[in-house]
């Protein structure tokens, strides 16, 4: 065998092995994020099934077949399931909701990850909210799966004496990396391909570049997924240098994010609504651009309140999917803290001591509530950190009066905060416009933002527009005004005209 060949395949034994070292670090990453991810997905069904009860808790006080038929219908992956146990004395370990098994009894030696579950609960003396993991195997032959590993995670509900339980497959849920697996293992394969046939053409020139190359190698093998090679020749040395620093860029980016952005992605879907209720006297248009592929904007409209609608917009401080999470505990804060009530300052103050228990300290949500009352031609609102809505009247463009001695605090922040509710007199022909400041601070190439006059200038010229063609056209002179096409934040916007 010749010198050359027997370089050739030195190197390509060392760069060969090296990339399948950063292939299995690039996997054995992915897999241990799509399993929190999964372990996250499941804490926030049990914790959607616990508000759930205790929005039941507060209307009727004890369960009823309602919350029992609304915990059973929901579902994990395939065949994951939220069931609930009662943790009375005289029925202790009773199914009270399950898909097969309700009215069984599982605290027994033959389900000892429940009974570790209920005596852990007990010993601890009961607390209210207490939660953790569980993992175990599936012993009976529901559904064929006997065998499999599951997890779970478990919530207690003190009111009621449950015990609710979201599990799911750990197969169905981690299905994920299987698919990031063949992908590295495909980007493994084409590097492998791509070094072999550069070095075999190169190898003359190849010594000094080869070096800095197998050096870089060895740094990412350590575990170093932001390290680059630079090599400034232009032959095919430097082309794989270009080609190893993209297939990084790619592994590092790819399997951090494909299950994270479908995650998020799914769950801002189902949790914004899908149209504008119809309002008597009244035309809404409301749409969300998220920056990125998820956004942290969203937008509500409550339920009926006396004839009366309620309208939120707001802006989570995070991005991606705990961006996504925050958002699904806003919404769902603020629609329990509506349930029966129409005062906007009342239901911005109880979501808000809701949030800052849940929510970790650097993270908050601005937003704005609003009550319409079509009957009266009334607007009733509460401002939360947000930018103040405009009100197009009569050609005119100004902010909605706001009583600077109101606090506008965002929520989460503080654990008491005393909003203010104001009112305000609507005429036929007024335009309301609720925006985030996703739109006003978007910035042209000299970092001057959008600002609130050139957003007035916009509404005032298109005000005789329809509402989505107000959106649109405003979108897109801001847009422009940016030039880059790239907006850094999310921009979201909500119209409400009253009939002339």
């Amino acid at each position: 065998m010749t010198l050359r060949a027997k370089l050739i395949l030195i190197a390509l034994a060392e760069i060969v092995s090296t990339i399948a070292v950063v292939g299995a670090l690039a996997f054995r990453e992915s897999k241990h994020e799509l399993e929190n991810l999964a372990r996250e997905l499941l804490r926030a069904k049990t914790e959607y099934a616990y508000a759930l009860c205790e929005r039941y808790h507060q209307q009727f006080g004890q369960p009823n077949d309602e919350i029992k038929k609304a915990l059973a219908a929901m579902r994990i992956s395939a065949d994951g399931y939220v069931t609930a146990l009662d943790n009375s004395p005289e029925s202790k370990g009773t199914l009270i909701v399950h898909p097969t098994g309700a009215g069984r009894n599982l605290y027994n030696d033959g389900f000892p990850h429940i009974k570790k579950i209920f005596d852990q609960i007990n010993a601890m003396g009961q607390p209210s909210e207490y939660a953790g993991f569980t993992e175990y195997e599936q012993r009976t032959a529901a559904r064929g799966r006997a065998g499999e590993r599951k997890i779970g995670y478990y919530l207690y509900y003190k009111p009621w004496n449950w015990i609710l339980l979201s599990t799911s497959y750990e197969s169905d849920i981690f299905s994920g990396s299987a698919l990031v697996k063949r992908q590295t293992i495909q980007i493994v394969i084409l590097a492998s391909v791509i070094a072999a046939l550069i070095i075999g053409f190169s190898i003359r020139k190849m010594f000094a570049p080869l070096r800095r190359l197998i050096e870089t190698t060895k740094d990412v093998a350590g575990g170093n997924l932001d390290a680059s090679i630079i090599i400034n020749s232009k032959d095919e040395i430097g082309e794989l240098g270009r080609s190893f620093n993209t297939m990084l860029r790619s592994i590092k980016q790819n399997t951090r994010i494909w299950q994270e952005l479908e995650i998020a992605r799914s769950m801002q879907t189902q949790m914004l609504p899908a149209a504008s209720p119809p309002i008597p006297g009244m035309e809404l248009v409301a749409r969300s651009l998220p920056a990125t592929e998820v956004g942290g904007d969203f937008y509500d409209f409550l339920p009926v309140c006396d004839g009366r609608y309620g309208l939120i917009i707001g802006d989570i401080s995070g991005k991606g999917l705990s961006g996504a999470m925050v958002m699904s505990a806003a919404m769902s804060s603020i629609r329990f803290a509506a349930e029966g009530r129409c005062n906007t300052a009342e239901i911005l103050s109880r979501a808000n001591q809701r949030l800052n228990h849940d929510l970790q300290s650097n993270m908050f949500v601005a937003a704005c509530l609003a009550m319409l009352d079509p009957a009266r031609l009334h607007l009733s609102y509460t401002n939360a950190g947000q930018p103040l809505p405009f009100l197009c009247r009569a050609g005119r463009v100004d902010f909605v009066p706001q009583d600077q001695s109101g606090d506008r605090f965002p929520l989460g922040i503080l654990p008491a905060v005393a909003y203010r509710e104001l009112d305000l007199k609507l005429l036929p022909g007024d335009l309301l416009v609720f925006y985030t400041d996703g739109i006003v601070d978007m910035m042209n190439d000299h970092g001057e933002p959008y600002g609130f006059d050139r957003l007035r200038s916009a509404i005032e010229r298109h005000f005789n527009s329809s509402l989505a063609d107000i959106i649109s056209a405003i979108v897109a002179d801001a847009e422009n005004y940016g030039g880059n096409g790239n907006p850094q934040d999310d921009v979201t916007m909500l119209l409400v005209k009253v009939a002339g």
